[in-house]
């Protein structure tokens, strides 16, 4: 069995609250933490029809990634779309969480899942938003167990900077200890002093990390009492942010990429400006309304800007800026995050031999259509 707060913080793991956006709501919008969950509907928006959804396929919890609610609201009806999904939503005891701008931000969230399927390497943060500071732990391991617990490490957050991942450093060194009479030793005997070789591993951890390495380093830890210290670092700190800027392997005119953009997000058209035979080797990104940063793509050097709900004026800077831009579509660059949560959970249930099912929601909810 699992329930409504589990599942959020399993979810919390791969987008955590923090990383929001002050002006966005994420989170639990409707439900019981203590209900038990035991089938998951995934969805990008959230209307009546969704919880009827939900309903037909008995699903206990739905995730979106648009928020039902985004401010205080005065008052919930019948005759309003909002008060008639809350209403509906409460009455067969469905709960409703959403992971917006969290996700957007998140690393392995929507950005990249965005960036990997248009084939841009090596990204880095389009819009620095959020400064998350670092921490160093240093853990005594002896020698049989330090590939282990470097890896338990790893797994868990830790050793990232930068474009760089499983970061340490290790010192090798005599380590000593008396067991007391009421100790269970993994090595040595009580009252016995004992001296072990051992190594000492040195790495670094996001702020939002710190618990859950810790835990799972306690948990992997063959001692009893494990030695370790953990500090902050001053004047580090890495960040995070909305957007992506990377570059293709090979370059291609726009008209190139544009037919590979299509086809890797399903596009039948796209809105382009620029010159077709402009070669694109700089790519930056933002899902969903991301033209705000036309002028910070431009700044950053992109060949190429991507983004979706692009207003005319808008465009007429890009234009200004001699900047190549595509209009992919708010919900054609987002539609992706049922894609996305789905197979994180499924990894998780698979990983942790959970008991509950996943799947996602067959209804359309892109209020336009192309000719």
């Amino acid at each position: 069995m699992i329930n409504l707060q589990q599942i959020v913080s399993i979810m919390s793991k791969l987008a955590s609250h923090r990383e929001a956006l002050e002006w966005d709501n994420v989170g639990l919008q409707v439900g019981d933490y203590n209900n038990e969950i035991k089938k998951i509907l995934v969805a990008l928006d959230i209307n009546v029809q969704i919880v009827e959804e939900a309903l037909e396929k008995n699903a206990d919890l739905i995730i979106t990634h648009h928020p039902l609610i985004f401010n205080g609201i005065d008052n919930i009806h019948s005759q309003t779309s909002k008060g008639r999904t809350i209403i509906k939503a409460i009455k067969n005891d469905i709960a409703i969480y959403s992971t917006h701008t969290n996700m957007d931000i998140a690393e392995g969230g929507l950005n990249d899942l965005l960036a990997d399927k248009l084939n841009i390497l090596n990204t880095k943060i389009l819009s620095k938003e959020n400064e998350i500071e670092l921490y160093k732990l240093a853990v005594h391991t002896p020698y049989e167990n330090a590939e282990e617990i470097r890896e338990v490490l790893f797994n868990k957050g830790a050793g990232k900077i930068g474009n760089y991942s499983k970061t340490s450093f290790t010192i090798k060194g005599e380590g000593t200890f008396l067991p007391g009479e009421d100790t269970n030793p993994h090595i040595g005997k009580k009252g016995e002093i004992e001296k072990v070789d051992e190594i000492k591993i040195e790495t670094v951890i996001p702020e939002n990390k710190v618990d859950n390495v810790i835990r799972g380093m306690l948990k992997a830890h063959p001692y009893e009492e494990v030695a370790y210290d953990i500090y902050k670092l001053p004047y580090q700190s890495e960040f995070k942010g909305i957007g992506r800027i990377g570059e293709l392997q090979n370059s291609l005119s726009l008209k190139e990429y544009s037919e590979i953009i299509k086809n890797k997000l399903n596009i039948e058209k796209l809105k382009i400006r620029g010159n077709m035979e402009d070669k694109i080797k700089k790519v930056a990104i933002c899902s969903g309304a991301g033209a705000d940063f036309i002028s910070l793509a431009n700044a950053k050097g992109a060949d190429l800007y991507i983004t979706g709900d692009v207003k005319y004026h808008e465009a007429q800077l890009a234009e200004a800026l001699d900047l190549n831009l595509v209009d992919a579509g708010h919900f054609e660059t987002e539609i992706i995050f049922k894609e996305l949560v789905e197979k994180y959970f499924k990894k998780v249930k698979e990983e942790n031999k959970l008991e509950f099912e996943i799947s996602i929601s067959n209804i359309n909810t892109n209020p336009w259509s192309y000719l």
